[in-house]
């Protein structure tokens, strides 16, 4: 079934997204590019290109066996200098790696990540080449690849420096990161808070900004049933498997649920069926780092209007937005169909419907 707007017309409008990842330790980017790929194949985004954010070899290589699984061919960066790391939880001593076994074990079109170009220049490449004000970036991860396309100059890719490729190419930023109201977060603050701060400093006014904070997908949690739902061949049930262990495959939302924003925005009912589950959580002002460990304080000013947080809309529950992420992230692309928004599977059956389809 293709995916059909409320109206009963099929959607053909697709979203051109970036996804600045830092895949190799927390599992839900995987669930993030699994929601990208998904909205990719039912002609809803546009998926073009990944750049990673953390320098080991895996990353981009299990970023290529997701896209792979999907049948999606998408050009990878990886971030430089490039490492032989792998993941090790030493903040609880719960969670466990799962990067070079998606890259170990799964196809995928990427040979190595030492062939790929840099993120700036993957960044630069994609925006030169784009229509004015189309492209989303989404960014699920640290925002030291955004900070240097910000500081890159005119070459031989683009005569416009970073700053005025993202001025006139860039539509919307997303970003998981940071805590609102005000708080710290560890995309923000973790690693690379200056980057942070120049990012959020120095962005092009005139573009949106959208931010998905750690207290929205930090109180949601998705991929329950990954084991009864899921093909077993998935590389998205492997990787929740290995990381979540004990027998468990439910993990927190922060990635997905930025990357369903970032492609739908807040149009859900011409895209998907369904009212948005998604709203914002502010009608103006604008995002301060206001420390140098990356803590952040929303601003009130109501001469800024193009820069948000995302929160539950009203009436809307922590189940409601999980069960549809599942769908998502239990999708099997085999089935070369999208996902039957109008006969949700009985787990949705709670998630509000426009009409019936």
């Amino acid at each position: 079934m293709r995916l059909v707007g409320a109206a009963g017309e099929p959607v053909n409008s697709r979203q051109p997204i970036i996804i600045d990842t830092d895949l190799f330790s927390d599992v839900d980017d995987v669930g993030a590019l699994a929601v990208a790929n998904v909205l990719h194949s039912c002609g809803l985004a546009d998926l073009k290109g990944v750049v990673l954010n953390t320098p080991s070899n895996y990353g981009p290589l299990a970023a290529s066996a997701v896209c792979t699984y999907y049948g999606n061919d998408v050009p990878i960066a990886a971030f430089r200098p490039i490492t032989n790391d792998t993941f090790f939880d030493s903040f609880d001593y719960l969670y466990s790696e799962y990067a070079s076994k998606l890259a170990h074990h799964w196809p995928r079109t990427l040979k190595s990540a030492s062939s790929t170009r840099t993120p700036t220049e993957l960044y630069r490449t994609i925006l030169s080449s784009a229509d004015d004000k189309s492209i989303h970036i989404i960014s699920i991860g640290f925002l030291t690849n955004l900070a240097n396309l910000l500081k890159s100059e005119a070459d031989h890719i683009s005569h416009l420096s970073g700053l005025e490729l993202a001025s006139k190419k860039v539509s919307e930023l997303i970003i998981m990161g940071g805590e609102y109201p005000s708080g710290w977060e560890f995309n923000f603050g973790g690693v690379d808070p200056e980057s942070t701060a120049y990012v959020v400093q120095h962005w092009p006014r005139s573009v949106n900004i959208t931010y998905s904070g750690a207290e929205l997908g930090g109180n949601i949690s998705s991929g329950q049933n990954l084991v009864q739902r899921c093909p077993p061949n998935s590389p998205v049930l492997s990787a929740y498997q290995w990381y979540v262990g004990r027998g468990s495959t439910t993990r927190l939302s922060w990635d997905p649920i930025t990357t369903l924003y970032g492609v739908l925005g807040l149009d859900w009912g011409s895209k998907l069926g369904i009212r948005p589950l998604l709203d914002y959580g502010n009608e103006s002002g604008y995002n301060s780092i206001v420390a140098a460990n990356g803590s952040n304080a929303w601003v009130h000013d109501t001469r800024i209007t193009n820069q948000h947080w995302l929160r539950l809309a009203d009436g809307v529950s922590n189940h409601s937005m999980a069960a549809l992420l599942d769908e998502f992230l239990t999708h099997d692309p085999s089935l070369r169909s999208c996902l039957p928004y109008g006969m949700l599977a009985e787990n949705t059956k709670d998630i509000p419907i426009f009409a019936e389809i």
